[in-house]
């Protein structure tokens, strides 16, 4: 070891911090997660699992001629879905020695309990935008929060996750209540399974798959690449109008009745990514089943390029169950001290589902390509 330790700018120069701020280069931008906090949250208030009630049939009735005796049969018009809530966590640990001695006094720029603190939100936040686009029913997925990929799927083709999801919320789809479940998957690619480049007339369509009557979708949300393509295509014939969205703050495009917004965790080929503690949202390839019938322009059999991704959301249709317990809430434990060392330990919980009471006016895209 040299002899002194120090040179004589680092004994009389303090260094400096600047700016006095600390730059997030990790996390990303997830406005889809703001309109459903915005929008869509609705208090969880206990109970043994969540359901919704839906009508799937009509009663029975229609012409007859005088004297006619009436079917007065009782059918069953209606079933519900049960969904549980999902439990998530983010582990907040510190030394006692860092908190209580050394960063602390007019010496600490910063406090690091509370940049710990701030990252384990936006940790929570950032796994739960990648969620949202994931399913809780695959295998070793069950235990994972019930996003819009198999909400908006109706048993007969893919998901853009390559899963073909036959019940929503514990009942069948395609049985007993027919289609009343079921969301709209479209594909937008070639018939050979290579992707296609994004068109208005698509995006038209699609929109108004996703309508019934005064129903219609309110938020288009996609990657940046999709959303690119959307621009550069579409903008110069002015059938789009760029303003501020009032929950996010970002500037989106205006068509029809909905806001059509670029989500950073948004599945994509070009800008999704596998981001160790966060999740995976890039995208690859999927089986199209050789008995397709043919919803949404699907080739019978084959791989498809899922590329980048859009979807159609009627967000009045969609519920954000966030449990009304302070701390299973996105709240904070409290720090407890380890058995053996000066570590303490807190958690950052969440008890969340997220369900779709009428997946029909919600439609999934993919196979978008440049």
């Amino acid at each position: 070891m040299s002899d002194p330790i120090l040179d004589e700018i680092n004994l009389t120069t303090l260094k400096e911090i600047y700016p006095d701020a600390v730059e997030d280069n990790f996390f990303l931008d997830s406005p889809f997660m703001a309109h459903l906090r915005r929008k869509c949250m609705v208090p969880f208030t206990g109970g043994a699992f969540m359901q919704t009630v839906f009508i799937y049939a009509p009663l029975i009735g229609g012409p007859y001629a005088r004297g006619q005796n009436f079917n007065i049969n009782k059918p069953q018009t209606l079933s519900g879905t049960e969904f549980d809530p999902k439990y998530y966590e983010v582990s907040v640990v510190e030394y006692k020695e860092d908190i209580q001695v050394l960063n602390k006094g007019d010496l600490s720029v910063f406090r690091l309990i509370d940049i710990d603190m701030q990252n384990g939100v936006q940790t929570i936040s950032a796994i739960l935008a990648v969620e949202l686009a994931l399913s809780g029913q695959t295998a070793g997925r069950t235990i994972d929060l019930n996003g819009w990929v198999e909400a908006i799927n109706d048993g007969i083709v893919p998901g853009w996750d390559g899963n073909i999801v036959t019940s929503y919320g514990t009942q069948a789809r395609n049985a007993a209540i027919a289609k009343t479940l079921n969301g709209n998957v479209i594909w937008a690619g070639n018939s050979d399974g290579t992707v296609a480049p994004i068109t208005y007339q698509l995006l038209e369509e699609s929109y108004q798959t996703a309508a019934v009557g005064a129903d219609e979708p309110d938020l288009g949300v996609t990657n940046k690449s999709a959303y690119a393509g959307i621009k550069e295509r579409m903008q110069p014939q002015q059938r789009f109008a760029q303003e501020r969205d009032p929950y996010w703050g970002a500037y989106g495009m205006r068509m029809n009745s909905a806001m059509i917004l670029k989500d950073d965790y948004f599945p994509s080929l070009k800008y999704g990514q596998n981001q160790a503690g966060i999740g995976n949202w890039l995208t690859g390839t999927v089986t199209s089943p050789s008995s397709a019938t043919n919803p949404g322009n699907f080739p019978n059999g084959g791989t498809l390029t899922v590329g980048e991704v859009f979807v159609w959301f009627n967000t009045r249709k969609f519920l954000l169950r966030m449990a009304d317990d302070p701390e299973y809430g996105m709240g904070f434990s409290g720090f407890v001290p380890a058995q053996d060392n000066t570590r303490v330990v807190g958690q950052i919980k969440c008890a969340i589902n997220l369900e779709c009471i009428a997946p029909r006016l919600n439609a999934q895209i993919y196979g978008i390509g440049g």
